[in-house]
Order: C-alpha cells, then structure tokens, then sequence
C-alpha cells in the first residue's frame, strides 16, 4: 500500500505511560481519535513497541477488532530496538539483536491483532549489532510474511549506506525530528563554511541521499511540541514571539490554525517529507489533514524560517 503525506502518530493513546492496565475510558478516548483521523482522510499509522508501555499498540488492535474490513486499507508501521528504563540510572537502552527484535514484532503483531506489518522501523542505532547480523534478522522476518518493508529511526546516513549494503529491498524512510523549531536539515544546505555551521549530528547529506534513494523523511514533532501556541509565547524569547505572531497572521489568511501552517512549511521543501502527527486535539487532527491543501509562497516560507532562527542568513 503506498505511503500518505501525513501519518498519525499514536504515542498519545493507550492512556498513561506506565504499566496499569488499558480503560475503558482509554479505549473510548482512542477510538474517537482514530475515527477522527481516518474520516479526515489519514490511512497511515505510527506505533512503537514502547509507547504507552505497549498499550498504544493494544488499543489500536482493539480498534481493528471492531472495524474488520479495515486492515488493507490503511498502513501500520511499528518501531522497535529501545528498552525502556533498562539500563543503569533507569536509563534506557537499545537491542537490535535478532532474538530480540524477532521477539518484539511477534508480541507487536499480537497486541495489534495483525497478521503483518507494513513496515517495521528500527528505532534507534544499536553499537553492539552488527548492520550484517541486522540485515538478515529483517530477511527472515519478511521471509517469513510478517514484515513487508523497513525503514530506520534516528539514523545518520553513513548508518543507512551500511545497513543497505546488505539488504536486498530498499529502505523506506528515515524518521528524524523535524520541524519549524528544529531544521537542522536545512540549515547544513545553507550555512557552508561559515563560523556559524551547525553541528552535522549525523544528518549531513540525508537530503541529498534520501532523493537520490526514494527514502523518504519522516518528521516526527512537525508542530514544534506547541513552542509558537499563543499560550505558551510569553514564556519564549523574541524570536519565538515573532515566528508565532507571523504563524497566526499566516493561518487566518489561508482559514486554518497554526498546526497547518507548519505543515504546510514542511511540504513546501522539495523532497519526500512525511510528518507524523501525536496531537490527540480533534481540531488540530482535522487541520493537520488540510494542509495538504496550503502553498506557502517562497516570501511566506523564507519569513517563517528566518523568524524561527532569529538570524538573517548568510
């Protein structure tokens, strides 16, 4: 099934992130939130094995349960390869051996009473698997029909560029943070050999790579965590202050909220950017969907830019 624009991301159901049982309220809660994202058109879905200590993911099954012919309509993608709390000073840390990750996916499929997943991600690097052991874990777990493709999480391109060396299938995405607040992306492009560059933090290139690869971006907190709402401004610098006050004035000229504008900054970037969405606001759910529909003229992208970096560029 082909890949939507715009993923939600369901981090935010299954109630609190400890391990007390799913309510019923909990349930409730989820199920009209997902109603809310498939009848806005959403059919891509982002789960990982760790979200609401697996309760995201049980939720979500209870939700297929109910809705039967739903399944090869929509996308699920799940992540795994972090272990919460697991290390010392309750630490987490990150297993991609092959028992493990073979483990996961068959307690992922149960909790979300599947057969298979779209793709699986692999949530974070893991210095002591090798990317050759890596490699064939996933061979046999789509061998075996209970993963269709791959992708990565938190992955520099060096990382990717070895991992694929011995996968026989292309990767399908790497899932970074990206946003308005946080383009560290774009900013290698620009700021070249200047005092002021940005530390590479691994991404050097992955815009360039992942065109070149049909390895698509996925940008998770695209909406910034709220950084620009009208609420939260008065406790943020100038620079913050000002990309919010130009967001609001952006998002009553194309009739939408600010959840809309940053993604439609997104989508004016000429590459394979997907954004996964975790806000479980209905309005926020439905404005999200209709950015799709938004073009920021380059005068409007370059001023949200600029504003949220506080700094004329070079």
């Amino acid at each position: 099934m082909a890949q939507n624009k715009l993923i939600y991301g369901c981090m935010g159901l299954g109630g609190s992130w400890d391990k007390s049982p799913l309510t019923l309220e909990d349930e409730k809660f989820a199920f009209e939130v997902l109603d809310t994202a498939l009848n806005a058109g959403i059919t891509h879905f982002d789960h990982a094995d760790i979200y609401t200590f697996g309760k995201a993911e049980e939720v979500f099954g209870r939700f297929l349960a109910k809705n039967n012919a739903l399944r090869d309509k929509i996308f699920i993608q799940s992540k795994t390869g972090i272990e919460l709390h697991a290390g010392a000073l309750n630490s987490n840390r990150y297993n991609l051996s092959k028992e493990y990750i073979i483990s996961q996916v068959d307690k992922i499929l149960g909790r979300l009473k599947c057969d298979y997943l779209d793709a699986l991600l692999l949530h974070r690097p893991d210095p002591l698997t090798s990317m050759k052991d890596l490699s064939e874990t996933l061979k046999f777990l789509k061998a075996k029909g209970k993963v269709m493709s791959f992708g990565v999480s938190n992955m520099s391109v060096s990382q990717i560029q070895l991992l694929q060396f011995y996968l026989d299938d292309p990767l399908i995405t790497n899932q970074i943070k990206f946003s308005l607040s946080h383009s560290i992306l774009l900013d290698l492009e620009v700021w070249v050999n200047r005092k002021e560059s940005p530390t590479e933090a691994g991404l050097n290139n992955l815009l360039t790579y992942s065109q070149k690869n049909n390895l698509s971006i996925q940008a998770y907190s695209p909406l910034a965590q709220g950084l620009y709402s009208e609420s939260k401004t008065h406790e943020r610098d100038e620079k913050t202050i000002k990309t919010g006050a130009y967001l609001r004035q952006l998002a009553e000229k194309y009739q939408t909220g600010t959840s809309g504008i940053l993604l439609a900054w997104l989508w004016r970037i000429p590459a394979n950017i997907q954004a996964i969405i975790g806000t479980t606001n209905l309005d926020r759910i439905k404005q999200s969907a209709n950015s799709t529909e938004i073009e920021l003229t380059n005068e409007e992208w370059y001023n949200l830019w600029i504003y949220s970096g506080g700094v004329r560029l070079p």
